[in-house]
């Protein structure tokens, strides 16, 4: 339904999520996600000669397709890296050429893949090699293998310098390795790898900045289409040796099971299965996030996807502002801003900051009357659940991540549940009901945030016009929210504390 409706509908919606091919600002300032051709899973980025190159996990077509640039948003295939699957895999037939990574070195594109048949933790990263970055490639052999080291599933390479000293990350489901490379950097050198993280992650990518090593990586379920649930994770450490922890304080190495971590970047209603992504600075200082998207809203696809990684006042990453996919943004080169220091960017909004009553971010809202937090009920997860107030539990179903629109109206949406604060059914009378339910496009999902001064806010409701207040001016816990038109009440008035 949503595919018919068009970009002029979805534009007057302005709520959040609406797809970049459904947005009618096709200027030069502004990219658009996907960027990428079709397929490019698990991209790598390089830079040669004012041309970007991206490489890509093969598809039916290619082995490791090849994508040039020349103003790093406008991407178009050029040829495949390989044009034959290498034969030296010692047991497995038929195997894939994924996760490619690229780096120059020593007068040289390097340019290194996994090798390996789906499901089998028997694998290995080989490296193949050419004078220029479009190729064509000529295969070297295998770097590592299942069974050195004495350890298996040996794919998704990233490789770094560390003091001048090439080093090799890699892992997949059985722990995050690194070891050091020999100075050709077509070998290891046994007896230098260490441990950096646990299991059921992989697609390992470092990044240097804040004097801090960031180790970032994908968890979840890759590869199942819209059933997919990656996302990107991270830890850090002082040292490129580690020990690497996250936000929680946890040590990467403790990391048992499927989002164990603290996400940096997870899907929404447009963009599913944001994951193993490469980290690559812009020719303006800017940090950038290349990754993919197991499905969009429109196509059950991997598309190429591209956002900014900010960091917030802890000097933790930060990608699209808000930690979701944009469908659209500033351009590499144009003037920046998420506004509030980790909010906004997704669901159209031009990255310009927020502009409006309160800045982008997560907040608990409190009625201003009855003192009583915003919250769902029974901290609920599901379409049609409902929004009431209820004394402090200190449970995220009281928390909401705000974020502007480009129209100057705000996403709200539950911090525990992810889902849209809206009025139900779109309704526009008086007495509707609050809820919450998943991403629609429709402006019944989209407020504006008003100052009604002395720290106090209207939040009203972008379809109807009405605001949101607690019912007869309720004071108890559990009493419903709805919308009505202002009566000059304090129970329309709410405050917001920043999380």
């Amino acid at each position: 339904m949503l595919r018919t409706i068009g970009a002029g509908s979805l534009a007057v919606a302005g709520a959040a999520g609406a797809s970049g091919s459904a947005v009618a600002d096709d200027s030069s300032t502004h990219y658009h996600n996907p960027v990428g051709p079709i397929g490019f899973g698990d991209v790598s980025i390089i830079e040669s000669g004012g041309t970007y190159y991206a490489y890509g996990t093969e598809t039916p077509q290619d082995i490791i397709p090849i994508a040039e640039s020349t103003d790093l948003f406008n991407w178009s295939y050029i040829a495949p890296a390989l044009t034959e699957t290498p034969d030296w895999h010692p047991t497995e037939s038929d195997p894939g050429c994924w996760a490619p990574d690229i780096r120059y070195h020593d007068g040289q594109y390097h340019l290194y893949y996994s090798l390996s048949v789906w499901g089998s933790d028997n694998a290995g990263i080989g490296l193949a090699t050419s004078d220029t970055p479009d190729g064509p490639f000529t295969d070297q052999g295998p770097v590592i293998q299942s069974g050195d080291l004495n350890l298996t599933n040996c794919i998704d390479a990233d490789t770094v310098m560390v003091n001048g000293q090439p080093w090799l990350v890699w892992g997949s489901y059985e722990g995050i390795y690194a070891v050091q490379m020999n100075d050709a950097m077509d070998d290891i050198v046994p007896g230098t790898e260490f441990h950096m993280a646990g299991d059921s992650i992989e697609g390992p990518v470092m990044v240097q900045a804040n004097g801090y090593w960031y180790l970032i990586y994908s968890s979840g379920q890759c590869c199942e289409g819209y059933d997919s649930s990656y996302r990107l994770e991270c830890g850090r450490a002082t040292s490129f040796t580690g020990p690497y922890y996250n936000q929680n304080g946890t040590d990467l190495r403790d990391l048992s099971g499927s989002h164990d971590g603290v996400p940096i970047l997870e899907g929404n209603s447009q963009f599913t299965g944001p994951g193993h992504n490469d980290v690559f600075w812009g020719p303006n200082g800017d940090l950038w996030c290349f990754y993919h998207v197991e499905a969009t809203a429109d196509d059950e696809t991997r598309y190429m996807m591209q956002d900014r990684i900010q960091f917030d006042s802890n000097d933790w990453p930060v990608v699209a502002c808000n930690g979701e996919p944009s469908s659209q943004a500033p351009a590499p080169g144009e003037p920046f801003s998420c506004g509030g220091g980790g909010g906004g960017g997704s669901g159209g909004d031009d990255g310009s900051g927020s502009g409006g009553a309160i800045s982008d971010g997560t907040y608990r809202i409190t009625n201003a009357n009855s003192g009583l937090l915003l919250e769902v009920a029974n901290a609920g997860t599901s379409d049609g659940d409902n929004v009431r107030q209820w004394s402090d539990t200190g449970h995220s179903c009281q928390e909401w991540n705000v974020t502007s629109n480009s129209d100057g109206t705000y996403a709200i949406t539950n911090a525990n549940s992810g889902l849209w604060l809206e009025v139900a059914a779109a309704g526009t009378a008086e007495g509707d009901n609050i809820r919450q339910w998943s991403n629609t496009n429709h402006a019944c999902q989209a407020w504006t945030i008003e100052d009604a001064g002395g720290g106090q806010y209207r939040l009203v409701n972008a379809n109807s016009g009405l605001l949101a207040e607690v019912s007869g001016a309720g004071t108890a816990d559990g009493d419903n929210v709805q919308q009505w038109s202002d009566n000059g009440g304090s129970h329309q008035l709410w405050t917001f504390t920043s999380v």
